[in-house]
């Protein structure tokens, strides 16, 4: 079952002076880097195996690549670092795992293709043009969110489980129904952690179609994603 929703929510961006960039490396100090992450982040949250573009800038039309003098990605990833970077048309990449810097319509961006769990961490871009210098930090969450249905002694029986590595979802389900049963749990499968919530449907429900919200804590507020389930005919569950 494939869940395509992305959600982003973008916290307003400083525009940094003209500086110097360095190759694979933080843009700022350790000693200021947790700050400066706090103030200047972009936060997404996005679906294991889906499409994903970031920007450097906040209009991705205030780029164009005639006026580009050099951009350099610094990602931290779980377990390893690499960076990916353009100057004076040289491109220098040490990630070697499909991400690539896209130009089309005088717009970069970097692109990464059916993101996994092991993509999840901090991507710092510091980016160069002529006329000024731009810099963000972007912190890339990624999860799988799927729902099916359960039988057991003829009970039929409204499953949820989202995977994640760090900062687990609350989990409820929407429209909030009687439920007989509800009982969440939590285990460990290699690096990653599954949330899973158990609900035992009422035998006259009526609706056809129940969803399962996952609320992740951020920077903003609460973020969530949802994922849908198809009820009306026992056996058959479907992910929007």
């Amino acid at each position: 079952m494939a869940n395509s929703w992305i959600l982003t929510v973008v916290v307003v961006l400083s525009i940094f002076g003209p500086g110097n960039h360095t190759r694979g490396e933080d843009i700022v100090s350790h000693q200021n880097k947790d700050a400066v992450i706090k103030k200047n982040l972009t936060e997404e949250i996005v679906v294991a195996g889906s499409d994903v573009t970031l920007w450097c800038v906040n209009n991705v039309t205030d780029v164009k690549w005639s006026k580009l003098i050099y951009i350099l990605w610094n990602i931290s990833m779980h377990g390893r670092k690499c960076f990916l970077g353009l100057s004076h048309g040289q491109l220098d990449d040490t990630c070697n795992d499909g991400k690539t810097l896209y130009n089309t319509s005088n717009v970069v961006s970097l692109f990464i293709p059916k993101i996994s769990m092991e993509d999840e961490g901090f991507y710092s871009c510091d980016l160069s043009i002529k006329g000024g210098s731009r810099a963000v930090n972007v912190s890339v969450r990624v999860t799988r969110l799927e729902t099916h249905l359960d039988f057991e002694n003829g009970q039929r029986i409204a499953v949820c489980e989202a995977t994640y590595k760090k900062t687990a979802p609350t989990l409820h389900w929407e429209p909030a129904l009687n439920f007989s049963f509800e009982h969440t749990s939590v285990k460990k499968v290699d690096t990653f952690f599954i949330i899973e919530n158990r609900v035992h449907l009422p035998d006259n429900v009526t609706i056809s179609n129940l969803s399962c919200v996952a609320s992740y804590p951020s920077v903003s507020g609460s973020l969530q994603l949802k994922s849908t389930l198809h009820i009306a005919t026992p056996g058959e569950c479907t992910v929007f």
